[in-house]
């Protein structure tokens, strides 16, 4: 049984595997580059909870939009990089810390292969496991560079220390991460706590507002953060909350706010952010169930996903800022 376009075989369901590369649950002995995996778990959505644990289906479904050759790099990216797709982690309904040991130990299974994990979320509370499991590997200074809406600095919602509002405080809190190294975009709006704004400046966390991208523009912003996450070449890990962009461009999200990035700002940023390579990556927050008929959320959120594999495969080709034609 296939599921069109392109013939794809399914994973189960009517779910292909992203970008219809081959689905591989156990990479035992496999050899890849990156691997995409999906964290349906959104126990801990502090608003509109249940609205993100579809999001990978559904990532999954939209990625049959793009193939391996794209025109603004003039590069078929699967060409040069491998990448697999293992599924989804089996989460624990309710039971939060199970299933982000869940997560740790599948990221680690994909880095012992030699790949970088490209996470779909869930919530952004799942952004800290992934995080964590990547720095143990890697070892620190690690760089964190974050495109958000919020800047996600509670100590805990309703006593509860792991939810979507807190990743960010959990991240700084492993010794791998120095906090000079991280880098927020996009911040904006009324949902941000009034106390996270000084605990940003006491951690030393570099915060670009959204006004700012809209006056020096995205690809300035973004060539200065990646330089203070990655002085030193050393590759960082890069989140893509959803919610940063404009409901216009991205309804379908838990907490959506007027006024954030267009399509091309996120796909832009993304792309300069990870051209020198990534420990991880992940798009979080997508909520199907809130998106638009035409699944213009889920869609974006592939098309990041697919800029981030191409910025893997060109400096294997000699493509690096190919899609950038006025360099």
């Amino acid at each position: 049984m296939a599921l069109s376009p392109n013939e794809v075989p399914i994973m189960f369901g009517d779910v292909p595997p992203f970008m219809g590369v081959d689905h591989v649950p156990d990479l035992s002995g496999v050899s890849a580059d990156a691997v995409v995996i999906g964290m349906p778990y959104d126990g801990i959505a502090t608003f509109r909870g249940g609205a993100t644990r579809r999001a990978p289906q559904e990532i999954r479904k939209y990625s049959l939009l793009f193939s391996s050759y794209n025109f603004d790099w003039d590069m078929h990216a699967l060409d040069h990089v491998r990448v697999f797709d293992c599924g989804d982690v089996d989460v624990v309904p309710g039971d939060t810390p199970e299933s982000y040991r869940r997560l740790e130990a599948k990221i680690a299974e994909i880095q012992n292969c030699g790949a970088v994990p490209l996470m779909f979320g869930g919530d952004h509370g799942v952004t800290y496991p992934a995080v964590k499991a990547v720095a143990g590997k890697t070892g620190g200074p690690l760089g964190f560079l974050l495109f958000d809406t919020h800047l996600d600095l509670s100590e805990s919602f309703n006593n509860d220390r792991l939810t979507r509002a807190s990743p960010v405080l959990r991240i700084l809190e492993l010794e791998e991460v120095d906090p000079s190294r991280v880098a927020i975009i996009g911040p904006k709006g009324p949902r941000n706590l009034p106390e996270w704004t000084p605990l940003y400046k006491e951690l030393g966390l570099k915060v670009y507002p959204d006004r700012e991208v809209q006056v020096r523009g995205i690809e300035e912003v973004t060539r200065e953060a990646l330089k203070i996450v990655s002085p030193d070449g050393k590759p960082p890990y890069i989140s893509v909350d959803i919610d940063v962009m404009d409901p216009a461009y991205a309804p379908g999200t838990n907490s959506l706010e007027p006024g954030g990035m267009t399509s091309r700002e996120i796909i832009n940023g993304v792309r300069l952010a990870a051209e020198n390579g990534f420990c991880g990556f992940d798009v979080v927050e997508v909520s199907p169930d809130f998106d638009a008929t035409s699944g213009i959320t889920s869609t974006l959120a592939a098309r990041i996903m697919v800029e981030a594999i191409c910025c893997l495969a060109a400096p294997r080709c000699d493509k690096v800022g190919a899609w950038d034609y006025c360099a």
